[in-house]
């Protein structure tokens, strides 16, 4: 798997950084393990991960998917309140979600193009980047995109008033 950088391909130096996963890299994610302003509980903010994984396998697999989300939530320390998957067809695509306490994880999987979209926003004292590995683990992308996104107030972003 080959993580892409800020211009969408991967170029040498920018691999160096990266973790050996497979036949690729993953990128770093940051280390911090401050969870940012809040009330003190970990509640504020939240993290949010959007990844893109590409030449990926098993994106028609359903009971893996799920096995691998189990896996994950309970790596990240998450508490799962609902989860459902739908498969296209047979050897079609999935698109599934997981209700966590502590918000979200959802994938939506192409398999005729080898992609698939995974979602995972948690807050609290939940890591998402902890979450990872079960589903890379299952799908084995050639190419990962993780955004890592800081959620919430005082997190950095425009704010606007209504």
């Amino acid at each position: 798997m080959l993580a892409r950088g800020r211009s969408g391909v991967a170029g040498e130096a920018e691999l160096s950084t990266h973790r050996r996963f497979g036949d690729g890299y993953v990128p770093p994610l940051p280390t911090s393990t401050s969870l940012g302003t809040g009330n003190g509980s970990g509640e504020l903010p939240g993290r949010h991960l959007l990844i893109g994984m590409h030449d990926a396998g098993a994106l028609d697999d359903v009971r893996g998917i799920e096995a691998a989300f189990l896996s994950a939530i309970n790596a990240a320390g998450a508490t799962l309140l609902h989860m459902h998957f739908h498969v296209f067809t047979p050897g079609g695509g999935v698109t599934g979600t997981a209700s966590l306490a502590e918000s979200h994880m959802s994938i939506h999987t192409w398999p005729e193009a080898g992609f698939a979209a995974l979602d995972i926003f948690m807050c609290g004292l939940c890591d998402p980047r902890r979450s990872m590995q079960s589903i890379l683990n299952l799908h084995r992308p050639r190419i990962i995109d993780i955004r890592y996104v800081v959620r919430g107030a005082g997190a950095g972003v425009l704010a606007l008033e209504a």
